[in-house]
Formats: C-alpha cells, sequence, structure tokens
C-alpha cells in the first residue's frame, strides 16, 4: 500500500512479538465474526477490538506492526483521508483490509491503486474475512495479495543548476531525521551526481554495480552497496568515469525498485533531465512527481515541457513544482504569479534565496541542518510528502466537489 509506507516520528521500543492480525471495527456483528473466525482458526495472537482507523493508529504507536492490519471505516466521512493518515503509524510490510459500507466501485478503485490487500463490503461473513485473511497471511492465494511498499518519488530539474540535488537530499535528510522514516536517495545520475558529495560521503560505485547485476538484487546485496548516513536514510549512488557507457535497461531499475520499496518508506530518485525511456519509465512509476525550477524563461519552457511529457495526474500519482531561487533576487527575476501564468499552473513551493545553501553545499552540512526560511519550506514539502497536508486538500476538493 503505496501511501502508508511511514512511521510514527517518537515510536516507543516495539516488544519482540507482533500480532498476526490486528483489526479495529465499529460495531458488534463484524466484532464478532472475526472473534469466532479467530476461535476456529486457533489464532494465538490476534487483537481485535471495536474502534475506529484512529484507535488503529494509537495501537500502532505502542506496539509492533501486526501482519494484517484490519480498519473499518464505515463512520468516516472522508476514508482516503483516515487511510493516508493511518500512513503515520504503519510500516511498509504490513497488508492493509479495510472494511466499510460503500459498495462503491470508486471507492474501491481509489482504495486498491493506493495499495490495500482488500476492500470487504459490510455485512462481511466470516467466510469472507477468512478468505482475505488467509491471503494476507500467506495462504493458497497469497501470490495475488499486495502488500503495502514504500512511496516512490521522481525529483527532477527543469534544466540544471536549479538546485534539484539539493531539494531532494534536503528533503530525504528531513523525513530520516525529523519525520523518522526509512529513506533511500538514489542519484541516477551515474557519472556526475552529486548528493554523495552533499552529504559528505566518499565515492561510490553501488548503483552502477546494482544496475549491471539487477538479476541477483537483494536485501543482502543492498546491505553490501548501500551507504548509510545516520541511522535511516541510506544512499545508492555512483561516479562512473566520463567516458564509460552507464546505459541500462528499465527493467533492471524495476528490480532496484523493487527491493528499495520493500524497506524503505520512502525512495526518492535524482532524474537527470534526460527524456529516454528510462526517464518516463520512472515518471510513470512513481507516485509523486517533483519538478524543480528557477524563476527564468528557460525554466518556464521547460516546465511545460515536462508537465506535456508527465500527463494527467492519474490516482495517488501527483505533481508538485517546486519553485527554487538559487540566486540573489533581481529585476530580471520571473514573479511567482507570471512563472504560474506562463505554465498554466500553480506553485505548490518556493524556497527562498539564502546564502546559507551554497556554504552548506560545499561543507557537507546539509542546509536542512540550519533554522532559515529556506529550510521552512523544505519542511513543508516533507510534510506534504507525508500526508499531513494531503489530508486537508482531500477535505477541500471533496466540499467543492473536485
Amino acid at each position: 500500500m503505496s501511501i502508508l509506507g511511514k512511521q510514527a516520528s517518537a515510536r516507543p521500543a516495539k516488544r519482540s512479538g507482533a500480532a498476526e492480525i490486528a483489526a479495529f471495527v465499529t460495531d458488534g456483528e463484524t466484532e464478532n465474526a472475526l472473534r469466532l473466525l479467530v476461535q476456529e482458526q486457533v489464532m494465538t495472537f490476534t487483537v481485535v477490538r471495536r474502534g475506529s482507523v484512529r484507535d488503529a493508529i494509537a495501537y500502532l504507536g505502542t506496539a509492533a506492526p501486526p501482519r494484517v492490519l484490519i480498519v473499518d471505516v464505515s463512520g468516516s466521512r472522508l476514508p482516503l483521508s483516515d487511510i493516508d493518515e493511518l500512513a503515520s503509524a504503519c510500516e511498509p510490510g504490513v497488508v492493509v483490509i479495510v472494511l466499510g459500507q460503500q459498495n462503491d466501485i470508486g471507492l474501491f478503485r481509489d482504495l486498491m491503486h493506493l495499495g490495500i490487500a482488500d476492500y470487504l463490503v459490510k455485512p462481511v461473513t466470516t467466510e469472507w474475512l477468512r478468505r482475505s485473511i488467509s491471503i494476507g497471511l500467506g495462504g493458497q492465494s497469497g501470490s495475488a495479495m499486495r502488500q503495502r511498499t514504500g512511496k516512490i518519488i521522481a525529483v527532477t530539474g527543469a534544466r540544471g543548476g536549479v538546485g534539484t540535488s539539493t531539494v531532494m537530499t534536503n528533503v530525504g535528510w528531513l523525513l530520516a531525521n525529523k519525520i523518522g522514516r526509512n529513506v533511500a536517495l538514489v542519484d541516477l545520475d551515474l557519472q556526475c551526481g552529486a548528493i554523495s558529495l552533499m552529504l559528505g560521503l566518499k565515492r561510490q560505485t553501488g548503483m552502477m554495480e546494482a544496475l549491471k547485476n539487477a538479476h541477483r538484487i537483494d536485501n543482502i546485496f543492498l546491505d553490501r552497496t548501500l551507504v548509510h548516513h545516520g541511522e535511516r536514510l541510506s544512499v545508492l549512488s555512483a561516479e562512473e568515469p566520463l567516458g564509460d557507457d552507464t546505459h541500462y535497461e528499465p527493467q533492471a531499475l524495476d528490480q532496484v525498485i523493487k527491493v528499495l520499496e520493500q524497506r524503505h518508506h520512502y525512495v526518492l530518485f535524482d532524474v537527470p533531465r534526460r527524456p529516454d525511456p528510462v526517464y518516463q519509465h520512472l515518471l510513470s512509476r512513481a507516485q509523486v512527481r517533483v519538478v524543480v525550477a528557477n524563476p527564468t524563461i528557460a525554466s518556464i519552457r521547460d516546465v511545460m515541457r515536462i508537465l506535456k511529457l508527465a500527463g494527467r495526474d492519474d490516482i495517488g500519482q501527483r505533481l508538485l513544482v517546486v519553485l527554487n531561487h538559487t540566486a540573489p533576487p533581481s529585476q530580471a527575476d520571473i514573479s511567482r504569479r507570471d512563472f504560474e501564468k506562463a505554465v498554466g499552473r500553480r506553485v505548490d513551493f518556493e524556497i527562498p534565496f539564502t546564502r546559507h545553501a551554497m556554504f552548506a553545499d560545499n561543507s557537507g552540512k546539509l542546509l536542512a541542518q540550519r533554522r532559515c526560511t529556506a529550510t521552512d519550506q523544505l519542511m513543508r514539502i516533507t510534510d506534504d510528502l507525508t500526508g499531513r497536508r494531503a489530508v486537508q486538500r482531500f477535505s477541500l476538493a471533496r466540499l467543492f466537489g473536485r
């Protein structure tokens, strides 16, 4: 479930044993059906309680994540928003089953696109519950079960020099160190990438090695190639000689994504501005696409090109435009209003110029570790990616029928 690839920022130490099933339902009939199933199947470690999504969140804040989580959105006015809020307490790998009263194919599709394993319309039978839970625990139809995985974010610059790597690296650091998520930063500029330099890491070759050996990528392989920056932030990059051939197939990148998203809440890709098949493939795979631009005519032109290439946003697939001021303000700058008018859409975030950014890029100490107005905007982007602003935006959209 891609939008749930998130974890509470301050969670108590987890106990060693995790429940196979934790269920929070809003009515006695469903609760009784679950308890009967638990007795029939002699499930020794389960949690069945009367409650809502918020009760499930409270439980996950103090307990190890279960293998299967069942939540009831019957009384919810905004079920998708509630599921998004559940994200702050749920980790990758948990199978999520949602119960509800709306027999709505649109809601079903939206929930499935978000990555839930199953949506059951109440009243539910013991047999329906048995089948869904059996699949979730690796039963006969287990291959069809969708497990929630981390969120894929593609960050690209409208053109060179707009601060793409700076924005991505700082947001990744904030996700890891301020929000408490497990984050992987992947630099797809295999020859001139800057992420490792910004973090003060030594020269790496891991990304190229992973792409050349995609058939044998697994957790052990990644443990050997990922470079860690602190407890929760990992980096996969390369610094290949300029004369070397760094071509690779989209299928190799898919395998890298598959393994990374199974163990990280967020996987951020720094994507070079090179609209080849790999670039377009990654745009299609990402749940969030971030375009970084500066206030220039050239950026306006190329943002328009990227928006056209990306196409219309689909369910669960968003595109954010970040206007980044990389130089001191001048009369030659395009105003935000004129920028938005030219590209035909609003700017989601605007990062003001700060001299701290120049020093940070050369010192190995990130801008996000300082207190300034630019860092405040970077934190707003971080909050948006974790869904803190998405719930409010979704509520307003439903209120006005959008």
